[in-house]
């Protein structure tokens, strides 16, 4: 019996030793490059979100600090700007790494890649997982990391902002919003002549980013700062952008020109001389909604804003879903959503 009780004593405590820091979650990538036969990764420093809200507090930065700290002492893992990366890894970053089908390797033998990751609170720890992937999207590697949230709390750090409730709702309703937009664009409209010939209709893929500055892809922000965001669509597309702020206020971004060709790449704001800034006072998480459809008819009617309540974006699908079964227009339309934490 006292051997028992003794073994059920001594692995927790094992196992606490063995726990993980960030240096050496970032060593065990350098580890993993090796094994890949890379001499050199170009790493662009993903977003490092609290669970799967897409916001963040500011343990945020102060992770993303101690990855770059980290990775200076790695034989192979070069941090690079966001900025510099190539494009594939640009995209890889703003979609959390879910696109794919972009992979190029090179024969120098430096590759891109990306490293970002989730946290979650697990009693006492704060639990970091981090990914660090391809420029395609594919991972090559998973660590975690444990950090006291003892350590969390001398340094004042936050884990999420005050808001995360609002941020997690409109998640859940993007979520099923997009669903249910997915569902009724593979269903020809009725009104339209059916060809056994005809493929179904589906959801075409958007791609969007936030810039600052200086062209880095940001999910973190400042009062005052200016932003930009670059935005590309698989078919020729109509746009509109919805912001959420951190209040729940809605407002559409003004656009000159919504019409974009497939695969074109662009800008906004387009307005000469206008800018998009962060305003003062307003802190906590915040949404860019980018619309997309095939026909003007397919997307939201831009009324003059109001605050967001649960269930806005289904209203909002169901709303685009009536017009297109009163037309015999195919059309489809896509959401693409960007969440930031703006911090003071």
């Amino acid at each position: 019996m006292k051997k028992i009780i003794l073994l059920s004593v001594i692995l927790p405590l094992g196992a606490l030793c063995f726990s993980q820091s960030i240096a050496d979650a970032v060593r065990a990538f350098d580890t993993a490059v090796f094994n890949s036969a890379v001499s050199r990764a170009d790493t662009a420093i993903g977003f490092i979100n609290y669970g799967d809200t897409g916001t963040c507090g500011s343990v945020a930065p102060w992770i993303q600090a101690e990855i770059k700290k980290a990775a200076a002492s790695t034989r192979r893992i070069s941090v690079v700007e966001s900025a510099a990366a190539m494009p594939e890894a640009k995209s890889v970053v703003a979609t959390r790494g879910a696109s794919g089908a972009f992979s190029s390797a090179k024969k120098t033998g430096s590759r891109s890649f990306v490293l970002g990751g989730t946290y979650y609170e697990n009693g006492e720890n704060l639990e970091l997982f981090l990914s660090l992937y391809t420029d395609g999207g594919r991972v090559v590697s998973t660590e975690t990391a444990l950090i006291p949230l003892s350590e969390i709390r001398r340094r004042k750090l936050t884990l999420y902002p005050e808001n995360v409730s609002r941020a997690q709702q409109i998640n859940q309703d993007f979520t099923s919003a997009e669903s249910e937009q997915k569902r009724e664009d593979s269903i020809p409209a009725k009104s339209a002549k059916k060809s056994s010939s005809a493929p179904e209709a589906s959801s075409f893929r958007i791609t969007a980013a936030m810039l600052d500055a200086q062209d880095n892809l940001v999910d973190i922000l400042h009062p005052n700062d200016t932003v930009r965001f670059m935005i590309s669509t698989e078919k020729d597309a109509y746009i509109a952008l919805l912001c959420i702020d951190a209040n729940g206020d809605k407002n559409w971004l003004p656009l000159q020109d919504n019409f974009m060709r497939a695969y074109e790449v662009r800008t906004f704001p387009d307005i000469a001389g206008q800018v998009y800034k962060v305003v003062d006072g307003v802190y906590g998480a915040e949404q860019i909604l980018v619309y997309a459809s095939t026909s003007l008819a397919g997307l939201p009617v831009q009324d003059s804003g109001g605050t967001y309540r649960r269930g806005d974006i289904q209203q909002t699908a169901r709303g685009i879903m009536a017009v297109r079964q009163q037309s015999a227009e195919q059309y489809e339309t896509g959401v693409f959503k960007i969440t930031y934490t703006v911090m003071e």
